[in-house]
């Protein structure tokens, strides 16, 4: 299997995992929600729904496969998602942390662009 298909298959085990222990912990009104778009490599898990405040739409993980790299757009989770892309083999040169400002990448062991 190539490397592109690899990283689409821990991605989606990765989220998958978080979006069912969602599940788990249901909020009145809040429905979580996975969504993979494998043509484009565009991958979320979100909530949407209302609660006592209104209306919620939001992303916790947005990852996106641009030029062969992981990039992790959003990540509010609450260790970090890319410690479980890591565990599940996907090595630090291949992830961007895209939530970051460029100039901080550099400070980091993962991937610049």
């Amino acid at each position: 299997m190539d490397q592109l298909n690899t990283y689409r298959i821990i991605i989606k085990k990765v989220l998958t995992r978080y979006y069912e222990l969602d599940l788990e912990q249901p909020i009145a009104g809040i429905e979580p929600i996975l969504a993979f778009d494998e043509v484009q490599d565009h991958y979320f898990w979100a909530q949407v729904g209302w609660n006592q405040a209104g209306r919620t739409c939001s992303t916790t993980v947005y990852m996106r496969i641009k030029d062969g790299k992981v990039w992790v757009e959003e990540d509010l989770t609450e260790d970090g998602i890319t410690q479980d892309l890591l565990e599940a083999g996907i090595p630090k040169h291949d992830i961007v942390l895209g939530f970051q400002h460029p100039r901080e990448r550099t400070l980091t062991d993962f991937a610049v662009v």
